[in-house]
């Protein structure tokens, strides 16, 4: 019976009239994403072949000039004309260093020959931090942009050293994150958790509340109500996680066609303290380190938010409201959310469990960064959110001695 029942709920989810929409609809957003959004997809490190060309024609026209008038020594600032250290501006010396390094670039990007490109990169990088720290258009929104673009600049280092270190060949999709590991690392690490958790909140809204259109023949099966709800939450989780997997796999095989699949032992860089914001506070952590610690906790999060709908669909059976009302917990976060937001009614952060939703911000220390804190922490988050999901459990088994199977479909 209770195969057959866990089955017979399992399908109804499958073949829903309001499933099937919406997984067509992740599906087109999800083949939009693969083939469109993120493969064209332009970040900081992003090669702009037009410009590099622009700013090459630039810099050969300025010698040009210098050359034409005899300018190419040092020019002298006003103030230090009279000097006696007289210290000037190698411009044309610059110009020259610059034009040789951006040519190389150039002639790498179109010969393919993406480990010479980055090789470049790094060495320009290396002397030019201000790149980075310096762009007043990087991070112009943020509270604090000269962190960010510290930051920022200290991980590509990073990211960068370990793919020169590593015998890998380097490509275009494994310099510019596009592999099909990279992509899924890229995906948790901004809202992907969001995106996964709103579907399995839709897929769960509704499935006690259809029932009541058959409530005479539902009312007479041999099976407790506790019982009941177990099953149709267990029938939820699956279909939910086979729903996740698929869309994870999907995702993976259609970056892997394009621009391979990536490597397990890649270095992602993580933070570890919150101090000096320095080298000395990052450190490193596998491609699969990470994705094992990040993927790991996403049953717990599917059957919390599965188990949470249920409670909301006994006390308030309609699937409308129940979807609101978790989506509403999902992103509660967001409501309150500020860089510098680090306790909640007098208490910290860290012991609430909506600061855990958006899990793959834990396991690279981006959400402490982003807070100036060191208190969120991986074992934590785990504590916090099984707390959570056992408190979430005993309120079901209360709830469901209140609201019996009786009071729950001759209810108006």
């Amino acid at each position: 019976m209770n195969r057959n029942y866990l089955k017979h709920e399992f399908l109804i989810t499958a073949r829903s009239r309001r499933t099937i929409p919406f997984v067509f609809f992740i599906t087109v957003l999800l083949f939009s994403y693969c083939l469109i959004l993120w493969p064209f997809a332009n970040t900081k490190e992003s090669f702009n072949k037009k410009e590099t060309e622009e700013y090459l024609t630039y810099l050969g026209d300025q010698q040009k000039l210098r050359e034409s008038i005899g300018n190419t020594g040092l020019v002298f600032n006003r103030k230090s004309i009279n000097a006696y250290y007289q210290i000037g501006n190698p411009v044309y010396a610059t110009n020259a260093y610059n034009y040789d390094l951006f040519s190389a670039m150039l002639q790498s990007f179109e010969d393919r020959n993406f480990e010479r490109m980055l090789q470049l990169r790094v060495f320009h990088l290396q002397n030019n931090p201000g790149e980075y720290v310096e762009d007043r258009f990087l991070f112009q929104k943020a509270p604090f942009p000269s962190k960010d673009r510290e930051h920022a600049y200290q991980q590509t280092m990073m990211k960068y050293e370990d793919y020169l270190a590593n015998d890998h060949p380097i490509t275009f999709g494994l310099m510019y994150e596009k592999t099909g590991l990279q992509t899924l690392q890229k995906f948790l690490q901004n809202y992907g958790f969001y995106f996964l958790l709103f579907c399995v909140i839709y897929f769960s809204s509704d499935i006690l509340s259809r029932d009541r259109k058959y409530q005479a023949v539902l009312q007479g099966l041999p099976l407790s109500w506790y019982r009941q709800l177990n099953l149709k939450s267990l029938s939820a989780f699956l279909y939910s996680m086979a729903f996740i997997v698929s869309v994870i796999v999907v995702g993976v095989l259609v970056m892997t066609m394009q621009f391979g699949f990536g490597y397990f032992d890649l270095d992602i860089p993580i933070m570890i303290k919150q101090q000096t914001f320095t080298p000395e506070d990052y450190s490193v952590i596998s491609m699969a380190a990470y994705l094992g610690k990040t993927l790991v906790v996403l049953p717990l999060l599917v059957i919390l938010f599965v188990r949470l709908n249920i409670v909301l669909s006994l006390l308030f059976k309609n699937e409308w409201i129940v979807l609101f009302i978790s989506s509403l917990v999902l992103f509660s976060e967001r409501l309150y959310f500020t860089r510098s937001t680090r306790e909640l009614f007098d208490k910290d952060i860290s012991l609430f469990p909506q600061t855990y939703f958006d899990f793959g911000k834990i396991i690279d220390g981006e959400k402490n960064f982003l807070l100036n804190t060191e208190t969120i922490t991986y074992a934590k988050g785990i504590l916090v959110l099984l707390i959570t999901y056992l408190v979430i459990e005993v309120i079901l088994f209360i709830v469901s001695l209140i609201i019996n199977k009786r009071r729950f479909y001759l209810a108006s």
